[in-house]
């Protein structure tokens, strides 16, 4: 039998009386951010290996309650081909496992659950590398002409690549802030030596003139 353990240092009293303990003790506490759901309902027949079905498909869904605007986590997302995915194998039942275990492609013989793929594991983590079809929920800028974000993110740097300013503001601005408006993107910028850094991109309703400045390479 143990006692309850007194809130100490390194350790915080949660509403419901539990003891949670922080990082600084070593001891992690989770929650999961999301749950998968696959082709595959049943473990009867899930591969167990990746590359034998290449056609299976995943959904990840984020839990609305991890953050207030959950679509914001998966902003950028969308621009990689692969994503990590961290979990636990919840549907392993009972939390036992044994240093020695038979795997399928052994045919019965024995081997260190270390040096196999075994979901019964001391902890029940797994990590699995899976191929990004496409991210839902995420609101993105609707381009007029571009046909996705890469492609304004191209078009900004050839911009910049270009140097777009009047030969006015290269010699009398040098130290001022740049702007200008693809699309519907508006970008705040500004050149140093030979490099031009990209401070701020923001939706703009409308293209946007730099006050005191013509369209021409001349001062106003």
């Amino acid at each position: 039998m143990r006692g309850e353990e007194e809130p100490g240092p390194g350790r915080i009293a949660t509403p419901c009386g539990c003891v949670k303990p922080s990082l600084e003790t070593g001891n992690l506490l989770t929650e999961p951010i999301g749950y998968l759901e696959s082709c595959f309902l049943a473990k009867n027949g899930t591969p167990r290996q990746p590359s034998i079905c290449s056609h299976s498909r995943a959904c990840l869904k984020i839990r609305k309650s991890v953050f207030n605007n959950p679509e914001h986590s998966l902003m950028g997302l969308e621009q990689f081909s692969h994503v990590w995915i961290l979990f636990v194998f919840h549907k392993n039942g009972h939390l036992s496992c044994k240093a020695k275990v038979q795997p399928p492609r052994l045919n019965g013989a024995k081997t260190g659950v270390f040096s196999t793929r075994s979901p019964h594991r001391p902890n029940a983590i797994g990590l699995t590398l899976a191929k990004l079809d496409k991210v839902e929920g995420v609101d993105q800028a609707s381009f007029k002409y571009f046909r996705s974000a890469e492609e304004a993110r191209r078009a900004i740097e050839a911009v910049l690549a270009a140097d777009p300013r009047s030969v006015y503001r290269r010699k009398l601005c040098q130290d001022r802030l740049f702007y200008f408006t693809v699309d519907v993107a508006h970008v705040t910028c500004w050149f140093g030596d030979g490099f031009a850094e990209v401070l701020r991109v923001k939706p703009a309703s409308e293209p946007v003139q730099v006050p005191g400045e013509s369209l021409w390479d001349q001062p106003p």
